[in-house]
């Protein structure tokens, strides 16, 4: 029987949702599961998480946007203690352009989300390299619930980067907003390329690390989400997210479109099924791929209007499963159709629903894993 370890924040979201559900699809494959539990944010989860490690070998570990090198550093696991053939699991959620610097080793199996993506994997030399794409994290439909109920809802994060942006030069300030911009035009170009495109001066173009880059990525993708949620803001609309909300909306006309944060697993679900109109805006990253929303929306019951993905007709019928939107203008039309066919967005979102449980699953992203792994 194979065994994996993994480790999670105690609380059930983002990651450690992602880590749970692949855990529970393992286990009824026949794995042998150990998940390490902290609070991530107290100064003393690594000791915890790194003795609940040591404690507990397993064959593999999982990792999501960490790499085994990265993992090591972060629980300050010493060269000696690290298992020479124990095999890693690892899953990009992001663009691995943020996390990936140096080769890979032959213990390491990387995937990525999106599958434009794996070619440049590739080139680190992992031992496997694979498309595992996103899928619904729950398959129990949610119910309509008068708190939530709205015509139009958008369910997503913003990051607020202001204290970084107040480092920057003028000079600097200004690159970044033209990088963003050109960024937002041609988004199958990396930021790397797109500073080589438009150099900060004449003769003189910038590295762009990791770390930039991922700043970059937020600046754009705030930018992007902002500008149609403002395009939304005659409706009646509400938006539910992190905190950054709060702080980039302080003086737009979408103050008080903003809801606070969600329970992902108690509201979320039923948010969803209580809106006629979900909007999904697709991260810039998601060049080839879907993301979380697009498979937990119709997985709730909820009716999905997204912004279209090359993707798409992959994973759900146009039309027939989920509705699919290019420009702020286009949303709007199509807004204002479907807020009157009720009969026409249940149908949608019930075959939606039906595809999500058919195709895309956990349990099936699992027999999609294990065939790369057994290869």
């Amino acid at each position: 029987m194979p065994s994996i370890w993994t480790y999670s924040d105690d609380a059930d979201r983002g990651y450690g949702l992602f880590k749970r559900r692949l855990f529970g699809a393992l286990s009824r494959r026949g794995w042998e599961t150990s998940l390490a539990e902290a609070p991530l944010l107290d100064p003393g989860s690594k000791a915890v998480l790194r003795n609940h490690y040591l404690n507990h070998p397993s064959e593999w570990v999982l990792l999501i946007n960490q790499t085994a090198a990265q993992f090591y550093a972060y629980l300050e696991i010493p060269l000696a203690l690290r298992p020479a053939a124990q095999k890693k699991i690892v899953w990009f959620l992001d663009d691995p352009a943020f996390f990936l610097d140096r080769p890979l080793d032959k213990t390491e199996y990387v995937f990525s989300f999106d599958e434009t993506y794996v070619e440049y994997i590739q080139s680190f030399h992992p031992a496997e390299c694979g498309f595992l794409p996103l899928a619904a994290d729950r398959e129990e439909l949610g119910t309509f619930d008068e708190r939530f109920a709205c015509g139009v809802c958008f369910v997503g994060g913003i990051v607020d980067q202001s204290d970084r942006r107040r480092q920057l030069s003028s000079e600097m300030t200004d690159y970044v907003d033209r990088l963003v911009e050109l960024k937002l035009q041609q988004r199958w170009k990396t930021f790397q390329q797109l500073a080589l495109d438009m150099p900060i001066a004449p003769g003189k173009s910038i590295t762009i690390s990791p770390q930039t880059a991922h700043y970059l990525y937020w600046e754009a993708n705030n930018l992007y989400r902002l500008r149609i949620m403002e395009a939304l803001a005659d409706y009646d609309l509400r938006i539910y997210g992190n905190e950054g909300w709060e702080i980039l909306l302080k003086d737009s006309p979408l103050h008080n479109k903003f809801f606070g944060p969600l329970d992902p697993v108690k509201e979320l679900p039923h948010v969803f099924a209580s809106a006629k109109i979900n909007i999904n805006i697709h991260s810039i990253q998601c060049r080839g791929s879907m993301n979380q929303r697009d498979f937990n929306a119709p997985a709730s019951g909820g009716f999905l209007l997204s912004d279209w993905a090359p993707a798409a007709g992959k994973y759900f019928l146009p039309s027939v499963e989920a509705v699919y939107w290019s420009d702020a203008d286009d949303l709007r039309r199509k807004i204002d159709y479907y807020l009157e066919r009720d009969g026409e967005r249940r149908a949608i979102a019930e075959r939606g629903h039906r595809r999500v449980l058919r195709e895309h699953t956990y349990d099936q992203r699992i027999s999609q894993l294990l065939q790369y792994l057994s290869a």
